[in-house]
């Protein structure tokens, strides 16, 4: 059988004999899975509260608290089964659920309660009973003891400087940091619970406590004792767990009304029993496993892109084993998969309505990562590759973020080609990475070669070694143009925070004498920003040291358990914390406005610009039309033009904010790293954002990810050229630049759709791009979705760095999606956008 399937995909990567039809459990369960409400899953909230109410002893270390909290949930959590899935366990205790980690945001939706089940945008379901227990038991014993506010109550203490940070970040509006709402956006190494089992690493942690015992005076010795006992103590809730899974399959099996059913529970009861406590050993058991190990996780942490890897690579000796043993067959594995990909998605971020409007339609994107190379520099393509993709194009469904690395001298160009077709099938899935690129920037940051060759995509587009590395990417999200505004104002944002001096006074633009004072002010005002939000990391960071330790997750690292230390005190190999941007577009074409019309042409005076600005450009026509017409924008190529400003701008911005982050070292001894992708926040943070040089107008969104500013690169070259040419040495934490192709399937020539894609990857590859994802839509269908969202409802998009469906995106975000540029493959040119497409914000 194993040559039988090899020579099959040799001969149909596509595996085109094969549909969901031909799957009718994954046809049923996906019918169920679009069917399924959102509901607030109060179970952990509530059964961890309990035990901290409560502790067996209230003066033992932190760490062993946490772990028997941990521990409590999981042994004590309802074994359930949502569906005919034929993985064993949940995440949380409703078929999609969105549950509460009172410790850390969860209390954000205390003024919600009421309300959540009902209001207009994607609701999120929650009982009249689920309300009152945490309005009347849960949030009152979390009110002062969330992350947030007792590190406000320090700041306050001690009365610190990062307390002003901490009111800046609550306005939204200048930078948020991730710590305050979770420990996550990381990639697990599943690989060792997978090949040991639980039990031998827990026997592990024993065997390092016995070792350590005779020096346990030593303060350094006492911390790894309690590190390893608290390792045991909350391992040994997934074990639990997956008993308890074990017993109520076995119960379920003799309730079962069919023999299929009956048959599917003694397996599942067979499988929870073996692993993850003991070694996976056949294909199912180890996706059950991975599964588990995935649920105790999220136990301890926010799915908030907690990525399971490369799991092509993670589970192929398990799938190989089964061929070579004739124990499956194609549709066996497909419908495995597919089972794994459903479970992924079973759960999704706790929203409340604020912040529905800055990230609505946001699942939990958990990242899956496919092909490129492996740790050696060969081929890591294999058969699970194409079976991964084949599920991916079969369910077309949000989670898992599924992203496929890329090499060009190694790879296949059957993969690529492969990689191509499911793209242009779902429409928006799954984004393309290059290998050469990404390796050689995580190389710069220090990770070894064979580590870097060993990455995985974290979240929306993040870079990581898988397993080794604790990259907490999503540290900092930075809004580029509140330091924008700030200059413009000498240090104030008068429309979010009045008259007060957030960042230094560098002086009036009108009495700027030349375009590089103008420049420098930014820069300091940027500057000042920057170092205002990484203190306030640094500050939650410490708070986590402090309150919440992960000796969980810190299991399914490389270097904690040698290291005898958790991961958020810089367990891992490799320690760094994420940095992402919105609006990098609007401030390069803001600089290049300046410069161009100020200090280059004289078109206008600062006065004049200034002026505009503060009009929305009402009553400046002139200057505005020239903006659009004229000024050089960041994704032209201005080789030719007579003032090269927009490629010269962009990669100064680049490289001052990459010497700039790579200058701090975090709390865990790693490095901060750049990052480029903004979720639906360029969307949300546009609505509140006023007039910008570029010729933005009030509220209108920003710029996505690395992409230019929609409507203003016309040449489909010029802007992989642009991005390319930033240099990937200076982004090591990954990019999303956001593409939009007509659909269309053959030339005048007779040149393949296919082909023409594949040779602007190549192109663009080959100049450096470290990533690229797409929509294959018009202008005109999405505006038809916006106003039909009935005849549209499984319409999957790619937003900056994820897939969500089209209908439950917030209106300014589905404004963005439609207006985002759309280029012809064939001719290399941007469609024109009619009046008609434009529509509402």
């Amino acid at each position: 059988m194993a040559n039988i399937l090899i020579k099959e995909i040799e001969q149909d990567p596509d595996l085109s004999g094969y549909n969901l039809n031909d799957l009718p459990l994954l046809s049923r369960l996906k019918s169920r899975y679009l069917r399924a409400k959102t509901a607030v899953c109060i179970e952990r909230a509530k059964l961890i509260t309990d035990y901290m109410r409560n502790p067996d002893y209230p003066d033992e270390p932190v760490e062993i608290t946490r772990a028997k909290a941990i521990n409590c949930y999981l042994s004590k959590r309802e074994p359930v089964f949502h569906n005919e899935n034929l993985i064993g366990g949940s995440s949380t205790s409703k078929e999609i659920g969105a549950p509460v980690y009172p410790e850390l945001l969860g209390i954000s939706i205390w003024p919600e309660l009421d309300t959540i089940s009902t209001r207009k945008t994607n609701p999120q379901l929650l009982t009249e009973e689920e309300a009152n227990l945490l309005n009347y038991d849960v949030f009152p014993f979390w009110m002062d003891r969330t992350i947030l506010e007792v590190t406000r109550e320090k700041l306050i203490q001690e009365n610190r400087s990062e307390l002003k940070a901490l009111k800046l970040m609550e306005k939204i509006a200048f930078f948020m940091a991730g710590k305050s709402t979770v420990i996550s956006h990381t990639v697990p190494y599943y690989e060792k619970a997978l090949s040991k089992g639980l039990i031998a690493i827990i026997e592990e942690a024993k065997q390092k406590v016995e070792e350590l015992r005779t020096k346990k005076s030593d303060p350094e010795v006492q911390e790894k004792i309690i590190f390893y006992e608290a390792v045991q103590i909350a391992m040994q809730g997934i074990i639990n767990y997956a008993q308890n899974l074990s017993k109520k399959s076995l119960e379920l099996s003799v309730k079962s009304s069919t023999e299929e059913e009956r048959k599917n529970f003694l397996e599942m009861a067979k499988i929870c029993a073996k692993v993850p406590a003991r070694p996976a050993e056949t294909f199912r058991e180890a996706i059950n496993g991975l599964w588990l190990c995935h649920v105790g996780i999220l136990a301890e942490n926010v799915n908030m892109a907690m990525s399971p890897g490369r799991l092509d690579q993670v589970l192929y000796p398990y799938f190989k084993k089964d061929l070579e043993q004739n124990r499956i067959d194609v549709k066996d594995a497909l419908t495995l998969i597919g089972c794994l990909w459903l479970k992924i998605s079973d759960n999704t971020n706790l929203v409340p309505e604020s912040a529905e409007k800055m990230f609505g339609g946001a699942g939990s994107v958990p990242a899956v990562t496919l092909g490129g190379i492996d740790k050696d520099g060969n081929d890591a393509v294999n058969d699970l590759t194409y079976l991964m993709l084949k599920i991916t194009e079969l369910l077309v469904i949000k989670d898992p973020n599924v992203n496929a690395r890329y090499h060009n001298k190694i790879n296949d160009k059957k993969y690529r080609d492969r990689v191509i077709r499911v793209i242009i099938n779902t429409k928006a899935i799954p984004a393309f990475y290059n290998d050469t690129a990404n390796i050689i920037s995580l190389e710069n940051q220090g990770v070894r070669t064979d580590h870097a060759r060993d990455y995985a995509i974290v979240g929306c587009v993040e870079l990581g070694s898988a397993g080794r590395e604790y990259m907490s990417t999503s540290s900092i999200l930075l809004n580029l143009t509140a330091a924008m505004d700030m200059t413009l104002f000498n240090g104030k944002r008068p429309y979010i925070t009045g008259d007060l001096q957030v960042g230094p006074q560098t002086g009036r633009p009108e009495d700027f004498k030349t375009f590089e004072e103008f420049q420098t002010a930014f820069e300091t005002q940027l500057k000042s920003l920057i170092e205002m939000a990484i203190g306030l990391n640094e500050e939650l960071g410490k708070a986590h040291q402090k309150l919440l330790p992960t000796p969980l997750l810190s299991c399914f690292f490389e270097g904690p358990m040698e290291k005898g230390k958790d991961l958020i005190f810089g367990g891992a190999m490799y320690n760094s914390s994420g940095v992402t941007h919105v609006g990098f577009a609007d401030v390069c074409d803001s600089l290049n406005a300046i410069e161009d019309m100020v200090y280059l042409k004289n078109v206008a005076t600062m006065t004049q610009l200034m002026d505009a600005v503060d009009k929305n450009f009402e009553y400046y026509e002139r200057i505005h039309d020239y903006i659009k017409n004229f000024v050089p924008k960041f994704g032209m190529d201005d080789s030719i033009a007579e003032h090269p400003i927009a490629v010269k701008n962009s990669q100064r911005l680049i490289r001052f904010l990459y010497d700039l982050y790579q200058g701090h070292t975090n709390y865990r001894g790693g490095k901060y790293r750049p990052a480029f992708w903004t979720m639906t926040n360029h969307a949300g943070l546009g609505k509140i954002g006023r007039t910008l040089p570029n010729g933005r107008k009030n509220y209108e969104v920003f710029s996505s990810g690395i992409t230019p500013a929609s409507q203003c690169a016309r040449d489909l070259t010029g802007v992989y050229k642009s991005v390319a040419e930033l240099g990937s040495k200076f982004i090591p934490g990954g990019v999303a630049l956001n593409m939009k192709y007509t659909p269309q399937l053959h030339s005048d020539d007779g040149t393949s759709y296919l082909e023409r894609f594949a040779d602007m990857l190549e192109s663009y590859f080959s100049l450096g791009g470290m990533q690229v994802q797409y929509n294959i839509q018009t202008y005109e269908t999405l505006r038809d979705a916006q106003k039909h969202p009935d005849k549209y409802p499984e319409l999957i998009v790619r937003v900056s760095g994820y897939s969500a469906y089209f209908k439950d995106l917030n209106e300014a975000m589905k404004h963005e999606l439609i207006t985002r540029t759309q280029y012809s493959l064939f001719s290399g040119k941007a469609e024109p956008l009619n009046n008609s497409d434009e529509g509402g914000q």
